[in-house]
């Protein structure tokens, strides 16, 4: 399944019910089920970015539609990006 690294960052929204973050991870996580996708790891980051979380997505379209689903949330916004192990980059090469 293709792997995806979602980085995120906090809306002022969310930021203003920052109590409420435990939650929204599992509401995010209940999306990510609900598309037969899974979030394998999910970080706290400093910097640019507030959350990375990399995820196996079935297939491109599902990631499209599952970083709108996120973003329309209001808590956190969302950019996805295409990751691939450096073994499989290497046999490429």
């Amino acid at each position: 399944m293709p792997k995806f690294a979602l980085i995120a960052k906090g809306t002022l929204e969310g930021r203003k019910n920052i109590k409420e973050l435990k939650q929204r991870f599992i509401d995010v996580s209940n999306i990510f089920k609900a598309k037969e996708a899974k979030i394998l790891n999910a970080y706290a980051m400093l910097g640019q970015y507030d959350y990375l979380f990399i995820t196996e997505v079935p297939d491109l379209e599902a990631a499209f539609e599952l970083s709108t689903m996120i973003s329309s949330l209001g808590t956190f916004t969302c950019e996805t990006c295409p990751v691939m192990p450096l073994e499989e980059l290497y046999n490429l090469i």
